[in-house]
């Protein structure tokens, strides 16, 4: 089986890499904001990366669609975190969604899911232990904290 190199990368998400069958260096960063920067390392210097490829969130299931991803790694490079119970995602809020625009107390995730949000992340800017005045903007990213079920149906009511 291949080896996979993951590394922690603080605030940014998570690294993963590999090397092909013919030799050649390959990784993916997913950040912490949805989005993935594919990696193409120097054929001379395999540590030295020499493109770096950005993919939004469609890119990203293009992409895996063209490579077929049915096998189990897309699953285990998923965001999700699953602690003994306990579940850490970044769901993304879509501009359809009836809480786009919304407080999170007018929106009563708490008593709606059970899960909570953590942090709210727009723009480059973050908003650590948000309150329940804490606006839920289209397009922003909550940090989203409970069971495996509370941060599903957090997911599924912040969606379109």
């Amino acid at each position: 089986m291949t080896e996979i190199d993951e590394t922690e990368l603080p605030g940014i998400g998570i690294r993963r890499e590999f090397t092909t069958r013919g030799g050649k260096r390959l990784g993916v960063i997913a950040n912490r904001t949805g989005k993935h920067d594919l990696l193409l390392y120097d054929s001379d210097d395999p540590d030295m990366c020499s493109t770096v490829v950005p993919l939004d969130e469609r890119d990203t299931d293009v992409l895996a669609e063209l490579l077929g991803a049915t096998s189990g790694v897309s699953d285990a490079a998923s965001t999700l975190i699953n602690l003994e119970g306990i579940a850490i995602d970044w769901v993304g809020i879509d501009a359809g969604s009836e809480f786009a625009g919304k407080t999170i107390g007018e929106a009563e995730i708490r008593s709606r899911t059970g899960a909570s949000i953590a942090a709210v992340l727009h723009r480059g800017d973050s908003v650590p232990d948000p309150g329940p005045d804490t606006v839920l903007t289209a397009g922003a990213q909550v940090v989203a904290v409970g069971t495996p079920g509370a941060v599903e149906q957090l997911a599924e009511l912040l969606g379109a």
